[in-house]
């Protein structure tokens, strides 16, 4: 009766479905991935660019076209959300997971997905990067980089260049709460979130898989700052680049190169609507 049971046991055991082998699937970023995010983007931009400037738009009272200008904005970046969830399903993998949005710890897991975070999944306290030294060198970056960006607006000033005035956000969003919420989600919140993962992870990644990491890191920088389609901020956003990728890459997680992408964007937004107080 016994072996009977044991058998029965056993057999009720083989039968149960077995748990999905996610580690054999799951692949690192590519080329097609890049070829992806990078087509997105552009249209995207170019779709945003035509939207901010459209004349029709002007002609609208001041709260409809604040109203068209944010709900196309945010949608826009709502599309390329979910086109970075679509990438992330396709490799396997959770989003947090494919996008470094939290440490990963199995070290089979970093070295499927990364050639480079193999050996970086470790447990000791001695290597883990801590909370605290993130949060005081977010901050120190983002004061070296205002200043910087404060001494290079007054150089470039003085050299006769035209900078946009920071008044230039409440011309295309308007001095109204609405939107200053607007400003807030778009560029304070979802630009930075979107844009570490496309170009922190996906491309960066990519390309530490056919060259060095400074090589990787420069090439993710240039990209990122033509990407803005602003000459005088080309220096500025470049050094943003770097500032984050290095924070990316110390720290094994995104989320603090998010919080200074943030905090970046932050400090010209509450300048424009300080000004018009």
């Amino acid at each position: 009766m016994a072996r009977r049971s044991a058998r029965q046991s056993a057999k009720r055991a083989q039968q149960k479905p077995q748990p999905r082998k996610r580690i054999a699937s799951v692949r690192s970023w590519n080329w097609v991935d890049v070829t992806w995010v990078a087509t997105a983007l552009f249209v995207a931009s170019v779709l945003t660019i035509v939207i901010l400037g459209n004349q029709l738009t002007a002609l609208m009272p001041e709260e409809g076209v604040v109203g068209v200008r944010a709900i196309m904005l945010i949608l826009f970046y709502l599309m390329l959300l979910a086109i970075l969830a679509y990438r992330a399903h396709s490799r396997n993998l959770s989003f947090s997971e494919a996008y470094r949005l939290r440490r990963i710890d199995d070290v089979h897991l970093a070295k499927e997905l990364d050639k480079s975070f193999a050996g970086q999944a470790k447990s000791s306290e001695k290597e883990k990067f801590s909370a605290v030294k993130s949060i005081l060198l977010v901050i120190g970056l983002f004061f070296a980089l205002r200043l910087f960006v404060i001494a290079y607006t007054y150089t470039i000033q003085q050299l006769g260049w035209e900078v946009p005035p920071p008044e230039r956000l409440t011309d295309l969003f308007g001095t109204t709460l609405f939107g200053l919420v607007a400003v807030i989600i778009s560029i304070v919140i979802l630009a930075p979130i979107i844009e570490e993962l496309v170009f922190r992870v996906i491309m960066f990644e990519t390309f530490t898989q056919k060259m060095s990491f400074i090589a990787a890191a420069l090439l993710q920088a240039l990209i990122f700052s033509i990407y803005h389609f602003s000459l005088w901020a080309a220096i500025p956003n470049f050094l943003l680049a770097l500032a984050c990728v290095y924070l990316a890459r110390r720290s094994k997680t995104t989320i603090p190169a998010i919080a200074l992408h943030m905090a970046y964007n932050a400090a010209p937004v509450a300048a424009a609507f300080y000004l018009t107080l």
